[in-house]
């Protein structure tokens, strides 16, 4: 992966620390403690952290993989691979276009994004954006039934 650096440049990126040190320059504070910090005291974020550590990448050596297929079915949807982009909120606070850049990533990679209650952009701009892609939806209920 790579992404765009100054003057059309682009910077190798390989792994989360990577996109996470990236990230850090190239947004402002507000929106780099936003995305970077969890609820509460962070237990759950550090959790999560720890958890993703555990998982290891297991070479295998002279296997056929000329015809691999990553397609899975998602409750009656299929994905080209089953990696979908979580629901996050305030994507504007990273790109213009918000959660329609997204959603638009997405269609174009075939795999499911799922928006957030708290999304910058209208659900219904969002679902134009990603024309026929997987799309998914976080609905929080709230307490007043009528919000929700």
């Amino acid at each position: 992966a790579a992404c765009k650096a100054a003057k059309g440049q682009r910077l190798p990126m390989f792994s989360l620390a990577d996109f996470e040190a990236h990230a850090g320059a190239v947004l402002d504070k507000n929106a780099w403690d936003y995305y970077s910090s969890g609820a509460d005291q962070e237990q759950t974020l550090r959790d999560n952290q720890e958890a993703f550590k555990r998982y290891r990448i297991r070479p295998r050596f002279l296997r056929d993989v000329s015809q691999v297929d990553t397609k899975v079915q998602l409750f009656g949807g299929e994905v080209a691979f089953p990696i979908c982009v979580a629901p996050t909120g305030m994507h504007c606070m990273a790109h213009p276009d918000g959660e329609t850049a997204t959603a638009r990533a997405c269609t174009k990679m075939d795999t499911c994004m799922v928006l957030s209650t708290w999304s910058n952009i209208s659900i219904e701009e969002v679902a134009e954006a990603s024309g026929s892609g997987l799309r998914w939806f976080q609905l929080y209920i709230f307490k007043h039934r009528q919000l929700t």
